[in-house]
């Protein structure tokens, strides 16, 4: 039967590993380069990660280190290896799948994604040796007379001469079940696992190219494209009597209200100074103080407000000095001039991004 998990989403049998471990918030993401041999209209990448960077979740990577600081901060118990292509670059994929198994451990669970249009057999072999667990693959379904796509198609036979999981992960397109389900039935018959079943949604750089094929989102307040939902759950109920796979179709809440939610709280208590609160979505809340001098600020609030001073974080970067809440409640009603108190929160991630801010009066 098609059941709904607790992290809204739903499912026909288990889950697969790497879900399992993801929507739990326990997978760090790995995007290993935004280069990729397709240009599908749906691709919902940002333009910074559209050419070839790496990033550990929200973190820049620039040495090896910063993956492994960024899977400690997060206590990863495993890693989502993503793009872009990550065959594109095999060997720095390859490079860091190995990182991540030597440094924590076989029982450390690494996927990845890719369209297979570079999955030959050497280079499976490859990720393979470096201890890859999962593959997932995403060809090009919706293009089935291109050349690309029958590469693919021959290439994913490959992934099954290895004793690793192998699935598909695609889209869920309105218009186009007739193709989904041909993809279930030839993963189905080669032996996978699984099938994967993403809502779709729409970003900045994707939402032109989705309107122009008449798509339209579920409301003003959702990125979720209306009927997406609709018709993976009739995949589900389709592939529930005519295969042997296991399907997850991930929503989208499921990313925004569980598996980012489940991150950050992982990450929170790593990084969270003493005067900052831990909200229950997992941000960081806390008070500020701006001023065009901050070192005669810091003087003002140590020497005359009699401020603790191991209540105060000079902020020299975000120009700002931050405190408890409740001392900037105070503060913004005993000092006068120009100073601006500020309550604010932030995601526990290497960007820091701001999510809301108050100003005290």
């Amino acid at each position: 039967m098609v059941w709904e998990t607790p992290y809204f989403s739903y499912a026909v049998r288990e889950l697969p590993k790497g879900c399992q471990l993801c929507v739990r918030g326990e997978k760090l993401v790995l995007f290993t380069t935004g280069a990729c041999p397709r240009d599908c209209f749906y691709c919902p990448l940002s333009e910074t990660r559209r050419g070839d960077v790496v990033y550990a979740n929200e973190r820049p990577v620039k040495t090896l280190d910063d993956i492994s600081e960024e899977a400690l901060l997060m206590e990863a118990r495993g890693a989502g290896v993503t793009g872009g292509d990550p065959l594109t670059r095999l060997d720095r994929t390859v490079e860091y799948i190995k990182l991540l198994k030597e440094r924590f451990g076989e029982d450390f669970h690494v996927h990845l994604y890719t369209t297979g249009a570079l999955a030959t057999k050497k280079n499976l072999e490859k990720l393979y040796d470096a201890g890859l667990d999962e593959i997932r693959f995403h060809p090009d379904l919706f293009n089935p007379n291109s050349r690309l796509f029958k590469v693919e198609i021959e290439n994913i036979r490959n992934a099954f001469d290895f004793a690793w999981d192998v699935g598909g992960e695609i889209p869920s397109i309105p218009g186009q079940f007739e193709r989904m389900r041909w993809y279930a039935d030839f993963l189905d018959n080669l032996g996978a696992k699984f099938l994967n079943v993403n809502e779709l949604e729409f970003s900045e750089t994707n939402l032109r190219a989705i309107l122009d094929r008449g798509y339209r989102p579920i409301s003003d307040e959702s990125a979720a494209i209306k009927g997406s939902l609709e018709l993976g759950l009739k995949l589900l109920e389709w592939g529930e009597e005519n295969t042997s796979l296991s399907y997850h179709l991930c929503t989208a809440r499921l990313k925004d209200a569980v598996q980012l939610k489940n991150r950050l709280r992982r990450m929170a208590g790593n990084v969270a100074r003493p005067y900052m609160e831990i909200t229950e979505d997992g941000t960081l809340r806390f008070g500020i103080a701006e001023y065009d001098d901050l070192d005669e600020l810091y003087t003002l609030l140590v020497e005359e407000a009699e401020v603790p001073a191991e209540w105060l974080y000079l902020n020299r970067e975000k120009g700002r000095i931050e405190m408890p809440e409740e001392v900037a409640v105070e503060l913004a009603e005993a000092i006068e001039g120009d100073v601006r108190f500020f309550i604010v929160e932030e995601y526990p991630t290497f960007d820091r991004l701001e999510v809301e801010r108050v100003p005290l009066p």
